[in-house]
């Protein structure tokens, strides 16, 4: 099953027993629907029980008979819900037409469970959202820009502006931010998948960390290494020329120590002198030993 799947499947034992946010529900679920140019008005679904449970609530709420077809839409089992509705109709109207207040009313929205409900349905009828481990990602889509446009103001009030994007004629609302998202799932129910999806975002992000620390000490370890090769290069040529005893005795020292512990970092050479000197002194010390080998030493770390 898809992770869209197993939303839904967690949302439909949430049961709904008041009127009033029935008819939002349902109202939500419809904003997919198609209508055609005799009135009558065609749903898809790729969930058998949403497909039932839509059919109920139609019968339910406007008294309307429904006919409910199964079918194989781009490979996948579709269920196919044809139905005529004065109530359906006008409120799609409204929703198209640009009539907000209009179509709040036509909802209802007479407690706050109706909110809820109508928000529930629009994911029955409309979403998807990829699996978290995968990505970020959770759209609606609308057969019309109006009915986009309503869900997305509506999505501003309670959740974040939703990005607005579109699929061929098709107009829709999509969030990327795994907060939104967890906050979308919470607010219409679904607090398991709100709290897993927050979860992975936790482990997401615990990993990416592991990940720089681990890739920031393999820098660090490439670095030194590379610059304690051209430190003994140097050293070496010093020492085949004989220059190396014409120098100083805290450079032969810091000469003799880096060619002795080969793998040592900075920070553990300058402690190995004795007495024990600074990083800076160190660097400044190699640097001279470059110099004097006709070598350049741009190391710092």
């Amino acid at each position: 099953m898809s992770f869209t799947t197993d939303i839904t499947e967690e949302l439909l034992q949430l049961p709904i027993k008041k009127t009033c946010c029935r008819k939002a529900l349902l109202l939500g679920i419809l904003c997919a629907c198609r209508t055609d140019a005799e009135g009558g008005m065609t749903a898809y679904f790729y969930h058998e029980n949403v497909a039932n449970l839509t059919e109920f609530l139609l019968k339910k709420v406007f008294n309307c008979d429904a006919l409910l077809n199964k079918t194989v839409r781009a490979g996948r089992k579709t269920w196919v819900l044809s139905f005529r509705s004065s109530g359906v109709s006008a409120f799609l109207e409204q929703l198209d037409g640009g009539c907000d207040q209009a179509a709040h009313m036509a909802v209802g929205f007479r407690c706050p469970a109706c909110r809820i409900a109508f928000l529930r349905g629009v994911f029955y009828g409309t979403a998807t959202v990829t699996d978290p481990r995968k990505g970020y990602h959770a759209e609606m889509i609308f057969p019309t820009e109006g009915r986009a446009n309503f869900v997305s103001n509506f999505l501003t009030d309670i959740i974040a502006k939703p990005i607005r994007v579109k699929r061929g004629e098709r107009h829709g609302c999509a969030y990327k931010c795994n907060s939104s998202i967890s906050d979308l799932l919470y607010y219409i129910g679904c607090s398991g998948t709100s709290f897993d999806v927050a979860n992975v975002c936790i482990e997401r992000d615990i990993r990416n960390q592991e990940n720089r620390a681990t890739n920031c000490v393999t820098r660090n370890i490439s670095h030194s290494v590379a610059a304690s090769l051209r430190h003994r290069e140097a050293i070496e040529k010093l020492i085949a020329t004989r220059r190396i005893d014409t120098l100083p005795k805290e450079l032969r020292q810091t000469a003799a120590l880096r060619m002795e512990y080969e793998s040592a970092s900075l920070q553990e050479l300058a402690l190995l002198h004795e007495p024990p000197i600074s990083k800076s002194g160190l660097n400044r010390r190699l640097s001279k030993l470059m110099e004097a080998a006709g070598e350049t030493s741009t190391d710092k770390a």
